[in-house]
């Protein structure tokens, strides 16, 4: 039979090492980055709406076209700004677009714009994209096994 003292540092050593185990999960747990997501503000102008604006428009055509502006100055009531920012979640710069209109006798009259259009097609065009080259055959077991021992 085991003796009092035997039984007393057997308890006592499992419950150092449970203790030691959760110690170590909780730090490594503290080194877990937090969740960040991505922060959008503003309008969202779809390039393909902005080049179908056209000067000599009516405040209500562009409205219906592209929406409400977000900033509209009580000092400046033909002025409409459309302000769009996005900041990636683990980015340092933050995008940021301005598309400034303005309006004389309740026609749009000016266009300042720093929305460049990424892809010159057309919406209604369609887009053929080629890919070259060797498709990979087996799975990635059998290609990572090639590379090891090939």
């Amino acid at each position: 039979m085991l003796s009092k003292r035997v039984r007393v540092n057997f308890r006592m050593s499992k419950l150092l090492r449970i203790t030691g185990i959760l110690l170590a999960l909780l730090l490594l747990a503290s080194c877990i980055k937090t969740y960040k997501h991505d922060i959008q503000q503003g309008n969202i102008v779809d390039p393909d709406r902005l080049a179908r604006l056209e000067l000599g428009m009516s405040k209500n055509d562009v409205q219906a076209l592209i929406g409400t502006s977000l900033l509209q100055d009580s000092f400046h009531p033909d002025r409409w700004d459309y302000y769009y920012s996005l900041r990636k979640a683990r980015a340092k710069k933050t995008e940021q677009q301005l598309i400034t209109l303005y309006f004389k006798d309740d026609k749009l009259s000016q266009i300042i714009s720093d929305v460049v259009s990424k892809d010159k097609t057309p919406a209604n065009e369609t887009k053929t994209v080629v890919i070259e080259g060797k498709p990979a055959t087996g799975g990635i077991i059998q290609r990572s096994w090639d590379k090891v021992w090939k």
